[in-house]
This record gives structure tokens, C-alpha cells and sequence, in this order.
């Protein structure tokens, strides 16, 4: 009784500090006087950019919208509101905040912001508009707090920089700004254009090693990882040629891996330090991973990791902890439990909420799995692990800068109600769209089948079964059903361990082996004769 007591108060004093900052004043609180002027203009390319950043100007290229579709409508209903507005949802209803002017042209004199919009028409959402801004201060690149990529901005920005909130956007300079934007959209493309031809061959290579060579499967999962982080760093702008380089680092580093890395332990701080790689090079570079082959969709999601890299990183996150923690036992596994947490969950990292209950989720089922000599404690521990993840999501979304986290928690109960209605047509809508995603959620299905029925002991199972329970709450609180399908099924090939190996192959191989011929018995008495 005294350990539900404890869970409810928990939940009280959670559900009690949401409510009351969710009256706290907004960022937009106390800016009512519109400092710059919004201008909309029918066009606003390459031409008409290099144009104003002769005049002082400081360039960029805005998003109009989130998810697959955008228009000038939707587009505006998110510009006049100060929120970047997905047209998954119903058209906003918040209050308009800044006053728009239309103009044929950019007008000559500022201070004043200049964009264009998408067509009138619904048009995908793959395309990147101009904008400028035309005031004392602003020279170069135009830099937002709220995609963290110099040059690129979001549709939100709009607002707070025409009201000149704390959150309003920068600049800074460039030998030649008009360049930059040039080789930021190739990069951009490239990603876009990279990422599911990379997940599909990281998935495909890795079915490869599972069922051929799986002592190499977890090595190559974590060179393919290090090559997507590096790629975007080094900032190539061909999308084949990065693809061709994540499929060779991931069969590199499966074939070498093994040899270099013998143990157990060498295995797992191996797989550590990827973790902490990819925790380093947001902090100090974000672009690294924006712009990675594998990187966020740059539409609603700017920096931090997308669904498709927190699942694949949930691999060498619990395997690492396993082989670390049985070797330094429970002070590791909880040091690579918060690296883990803190690289996917925290808001000037990883930046995904629903990525820390999907960390907490998979840490208490391992958790249990090694230590507790039953499989009872998991219910209590996911508890505990959630409801500290929330905690610590809260206290991190309340000191840092704004995104999608700080909306949801800010607005208390409410807010969380609001977030979960979100996920039927962000998420679920998304599922009945793309039902072929259903083979790679089978293939984990039974992927997962096959190696718990094999699993020689229970640190080996632990593992399988506190990664499945991480990737059905990344189902149930991320709206990327189809990346959680795809790097799932990868993760679970990554940590398996041979035993699809030796459930599927070898017995096959068994059944197709041609029969070997036995000699011919010799009646009693009779000598065998000898050959010539």
C-alpha cells in the first residue's frame, strides 16, 4: 500500500505542477506592439535574396508548415499566429498576433520582414520559401532558437521576431549568404532524400548479418550510426554517394568489429561511446545530425533526434548497458541509462519527449529483467521510470529553450489531453496510410518470437523483451509509426544474437542438406572386399 501511495502522490504532485505552470505567462505575453513590419511578396528566389543581402539584409529560407501538405492558407494561419501548424490538424483557433501587409514587391526601407508563401493551391510540403529581414542588427544568415540550423526558418519565427520576443530570430555573418543558402538547400535535399533509401539499407544489410554472421550484427548497427553522425557533419550534398557510405560503414564495421572487439565489455563501451558521440556532436554542431543522412524530416522536427535514430539507438543503448552492467554491474547500467536518456530526451540534445518514456520504458523492463529474480517488479519499475522520465522532462522543458515538449507540459493536464488527441491524425491516420509498413512490424514480430523462444538465458531474453516494450511505447506516444516499424525490426536484428541464426537458417540448412550415403552392410561371414 505504502508504494501505490508513493505512485499516486507522484502522479498528484506531476499532474499539480503542470496545472500551475500552465498559467504561467506565455513568451508572447506583454508583446503587443508589432516592432517590425510583415510583408508578403509573390516571390521572393534566389534573385530577389541576393538583392536584399546587398542591401544589409539578413537572408534565410523559411518552412511554411509541418507534416506532408502546405498551402498559402496554411501557411498563413501558423505566420499570424506565432506556431508552425501542421495541416494534419484542424486550422488553429489561437489569437492572430502580428498584422500582415501584401506587396507586389519587397519594400525598399525596413525595419520589416519580407517572405514569400507557398502557392494558394495544396501543394507538398518539400519546399523551402525566402525570407529576410530587413533591420538594424540583422546581417548574413538569419539564425532561429527554433531549428538551430543557420539559414533555415520556421514559420513560427515570424511572430516572435516581428514582436521582438526573447525567442525572436538572430542573424549572423556570412562571406557570401546567398551561397550558404544554396549549398543548405542541397544539403537539405540530400538528407530528405537520403533517409529512407539509408534506413531501408541499413534494415536490408542488417537482415544479412542476422541471418549469415550476427556476431557482427551489433558492430554494424553501431558503425552505421557513426557514419550517419559524420556524414552530417562533414555536410555532403550528394544523396547516393551518402547512402553508399552508410551501407559500407555498417558492412565494415560488422566484418572488423568482431575482430577488434572481442569481449564483452570492449563490445559495450563500444556501444557507449556511440551514445555519447551523438550526445557530444548536438551539443556542439546540431546541423551534425539536422543534416545527417538519417536526420530529422526538417518540416516539424529541426534538430535532436528523430524517431528513426532514437529507435536505432535504443540497440546499442540496452545492449551496451547489459554488457556494461554485467561486467561493473548496476552503477554502469545506470550511467548508460541517463547517457541514454539524456542524448534522445534532453531539450538541448535529443529534444524527444516521447523519446525519454520510450528510454524509461525499455531501461525498467532490463532493469527487472537482470536483477529481480521474478518478472513482477516490471509493472511498479515502469512506473517509477515514467513517471521520473516526466519529472526530469519537466523540470528540463521548463529551464530551456522552446519546442514541442515545452507546449505539451506548460499546459498541464490540459496539454497533455490535447498532445494525446494529436496522435489519431498524426500518428494513427499515418498507419492506415502506409499499411505496407506492416511487413517490417510483422518481421519484428517475429523476429522477436523466434529469439525469446531460443534465448539460452534470461539476460539474453531481458534484453529482447525491454526492447520490444520500448518500441510499443514509442508506438503509442511517437507520431512516426513507419520509422518505429523500420529501425525497430533493425535494433531487434542488431541485438539478437544468433538466434535467428539458429532458429531459421541452420534448421533450414539442415532440411536442404543432401542426404550423405552410407556404405553397404556386409553379410555376416563375408569379407569386405578390398578395392583396386
Amino acid at each position: 500500500m505504502t508504494r501505490v501511495a508513493a505512485l499516486v502522490a507522484c502522479v498528484i504532485a506531476l499532474t499539480a505542477a503542470g496545472t500551475a505552470r500552465a498559467g504561467t505567462q506565455s513568451e508572447f505575453t506583454g508583446h503587443h506592439r508589432q516592432v517590425l513590419r510583415v510583408v508578403v511578396v509573390p516571390s521572393l528566389g534566389t534573385a530577389a535574396l541576393e538583392r536584399l543581402a546587398r542591401r544589409g539584409a539578413a537572408i534565410g529560407l523559411v518552412v511554411p508548415n509541418a507534416g506532408p501538405l502546405t498551402g498559402a492558407g496554411d501557411a498563413f494561419a501558423g505566420m499570424v499566429r506565432g506556431i508552425l501548424y501542421n495541416a494534419r490538424l484542424a486550422r488553429p483557433t489561437d489569437a492572430v498576433l502580428i498584422h500582415v501587409v501584401h506587396a507586389g514587391r519587397p519594400p525598399r526601407h525596413g525595419p520589416a520582414i519580407v517572405l514569400e508563401l507557398p502557392p494558394s493551391r495544396t501543394v507538398p510540403n518539400t519546399h523551402r520559401y525566402g525570407i529576410a529581414v530587413l533591420a538594424p542588427g540583422y546581417h548574413g544568415l538569419l539564425v532561429s532558437q527554433l531549428t538551430r540550423v543557420p539559414g533555415l526558418v520556421s514559420m513560427a519565427d515570424v511572430a516572435r521576431t516581428a514582436l521582438h520576443t526573447r525567442n525572436r530570430l538572430r542573424s549572423q555573418s556570412s562571406a557570401d549568404a546567398p551561397a550558404a543558402l544554396a549549398h543548405l538547400e542541397a544539403r537539405i535535399e540530400s538528407s530528405r532524400n537520403s533517409t529512407m533509401a539509408g534506413s531501408v539499407l541499413v534494415l536490408s544489410l542488417l537482415v544479412m548479418f542476422a541471418l549469415f554472421f550476427p556476431r557482427g550484427a551489433p558492430a554494424a548497427l553501431a558503425a552505421a550510426l557513426a557514419a550517419n553522425l559524420a556524414l552530417g557533419w562533414v555536410g555532403g550534398t550528394d544523396p547516393v554517394a551518402n547512402t553508399f557510405l552508410l551501407g559500407l560503414a555498417l558492412v565494415a564495421g560488422g566484418v572488423v568489429g568482431p575482430l577488434l572487439l572481442r569481449s564483452g565489455t570492449a563490445l559495450g563501451g563500444a556501444l557507449a561511446l556511440v551514445l555519447a558521440a551523438y550526445a557530444g556532436a548536438m551539443a556542439a554542431y546540431p546541423p551534425a545530425l539536422s543534416l545527417a543522412p538519417m536526420g530529422p524530416e526538417l518540416t516539424s522536427r529541426f534538430f535532436g533526434v528523430s524517431n528513426l535514430v532514437e529507435s536505432l539507438l535504443l540497440a546499442p543503448a540496452l545492449l551496451g548497458a547489459r554488457l556494461l552492467g554485467r561486467r561493473y554491474g548496476p552503477v554502469a547500467f545506470l550511467a548508460i541509462g541517463l547517457l541514454a536518456l539524456t542524448t534522445i530526451a534532453e531539450n538541448r540534445l535529443g529534444a524527444d519527449g516521447g523519446g525519454a518514456l520510450v528510454v524509461g520504458a525499455g531501461f525498467a523492463v532490463l532493469a527487472a529483467g537482470l536483477w529481480a529474480r521474478s518478472w513482477r517488479p516490471v509493472v511498479p519499475a515502469l512506473a517509477v521510470a515514467v513517471l521520473a522520465a516526466f519529472a526530469l522532462l519537466d523540470l528540463d522543458a521548463a529551464s530551456s529553450s522552446p519546442d514541442h515538449l515545452r507546449g505539451a507540459l506548460h499546459g498541464g493536464l490540459r496539454g497533455l489531453v490535447d498532445v494525446a488527441a494529436n496522435r489519431v491524425p498524426l500518428s494513427y491516420d499515418r498507419m492506415v496510410e502506409q499499411w505496407w509498413l506492416l511487413f517490417p512490424a510483422a518481421g519484428a514480430l517475429v523476429v522477436a518470437v523466434v529469439a525469446l523462444r531460443l534465448a539460452r538465458s534470461r539476460a539474453d531474453a531481458a534484453v529482447l523483451i525491454a526492447l520490444l516494450a520500448a518500441l510499443g511505447t514509442s508506438l503509442l506516444v511517437n507520431d512516426s509509426p513507419g520509422a518505429v516499424a523500420i529501425a525497430g525490426l533493425a535494433s531487434l536484428l542488431a541485438v539478437e544474437g544468433g538466434l535467428v541464426q539458429r532458429g531459421l537458417v541452420l534448421p533450414v540448412a539442415r532440411r536442404l542438406q543432401p542426404p550423405v550415403p552410407r556404405p553397404p552392410l556386409t553379410p555376416p561371414g563375408v569379407a569386405p572386399q578390398e578395392s583396386p
